[in-house]
């Protein structure tokens, strides 16, 4: 009995010590756009079409962010208000019919009731597939100037904030932003739009505004994602903000791609149409919290068309290895900011699918851009071809 007993023992102690040894969940790249319209707001189609396009071509998360509001309550539409409505509604019946939607005929014109988030979430998600996000793109503005954020996973309208300055209505509205998520224990989950949309931000303005992402890319074709002769492109901004939050020992600001779709008709340089850009989420599992986890420790790249294999930073070195296209040559450039300089710089160019940085201490922040030799196909520019960016980082 004895020797039993230590038997027994013997194999607790083996399995308790195999589990505390066992790897966790194996993250994995999760491809999704954080910025969306729909008939709710100023998108030009059904919020079903939505969900249906990015689930159709192998996006696993789509973040819903109608100007304003949320995807709940009672919104009606006329689609008979001009012929594309009426096209519009005339193929929504075609993909879905019309079970679960709601008519009236007033004034021998027809209106569509718009399904809420509720009501046809449960139609498109997949556990491990497809998630749908809810959010909302709160639209502000001051001097004259649009200021835009989207709220991540939002459950509670956020009214716009106001300010004085756009510094001051950026910060205002973080601040509002951050109480509405703290319900959903999210409360940094804030992106910061287009900069460059009207010419509206600074790097001061979104360096103080406590946000922790912004859009270096937007595929939206009014946003001047490469500035001008007398305006800074939202990549020299990007460095220009971590400049001055390094300089206060701040966290660095994180990057995101996003579409900012409103047109799923017609597809062209000149529309805001999907699939331009995107964000590559390297998560333990498809939720929201997990999202949110990797978001935050900056677990992600950003990409027009570019894929990678691995990236990993340690105290020593950046690495960054690609999936290749056939045919395709690629430049990864490491950019960073040196101690005692004012501008970011490239500080290493490899050709090829694979790099490595190794950082030689004087680094305040170094992050990685790859760019490809392929067109981009429906381009948000003439000319451009897939690109990729990672994150920020700071050497230890």
């Amino acid at each position: 009995m004895q020797k039993a007993s230590i038997y027994l023992s013997m194999s607790v102690f083996l399995l308790v010590i195999s589990l505390a040894w066992s790897p966790g969940p194996k993250k994995q790249f999760w491809k999704g756009n954080m910025h969306t319209h729909s008939f709710w707001s100023d998108g030009n189609t059904f919020p079903e079409e939505v969900a249906y396009w990015f689930k159709k071509n192998g996006y696993n998360f789509l973040l819903v962010t109608d100007h304003n509001i949320l995807q709940e309550g009672e919104k009606w539409i006329n689609a008979d208000r001009n012929k594309s409505i009426r096209e519009t509604y005339d193929k929504y019946l075609e993909h879905f019919g019309g079970v679960g939607l709601d008519t009236k005929t007033e004034n021998d014109q027809l209106h569509v009731r718009l399904r809420t988030l509720k009501e046809y979430r449960s139609e498109f998600e997949v556990p491990g597939e497809f998630l749908l996000l809810s959010g909302e793109e709160i639209s502000d503005a001051s001097e004259k100037k649009p200021v835009h954020l989207n709220g991540v996973d939002i459950s509670t309208l956020v009214h716009p904030a106001g300010g004085e300055t756009v510094k001051e209505c950026l910060r205002n509205n973080v601040l509002a932003i951050e109480k509405a998520l703290a319900k959903d224990g999210h409360p940094n989950w804030i992106i910061v739009n287009h900069p460059n949309f009207g010419w509206a931000m600074t790097a001061e303005d979104i360096a103080a505004s406590g946000a922790w992402f912004f859009e270096v890319y937007n595929g939206h074709p009014s946003v001047n994602n490469y500035g001008n002769e007398d305006n800074p492109g939202t990549e020299e901004i990007w460095d220009q903000v971590n400049k001055i939050r390094a300089e206060k020992g701040q966290d660095l600001l994180y990057g995101v791609a996003n579409d900012d779709v409103h047109h799923y008709h017609e597809f062209r340089i000149g529309r805001a149409n999907p699939g331009r850009g995107w964000s590559m989420i390297r998560a333990e599992s498809l939720d929201s919290e997990s999202l949110y986890k990797s978001m935050m420790e900056g677990d992600y790249y950003f990409s027009t068309g570019v894929e990678l294999k691995d990236f990993n930073v340690s105290s020593r070195k950046y690495v960054v290895s690609l999936i290749p296209a056939p045919e395709v040559e690629y430049k990864i450039e490491f950019i960073g900011l040196l101690k005692g300089e004012e501008n970011a710089k490239t500080l290493a160019t490899v050709n090829g699918a694979k790099a490595r940085y190794k950082f030689s201490g004087d680094e305040i922040f170094v992050r990685a851009r790859i760019t490809s030799t392929r067109k981009k196909e429906n381009p948000y520019a003439e000319g451009d071809v897939e690109m990729a960016w990672l994150q920020p980082v700071r050497p230890k």
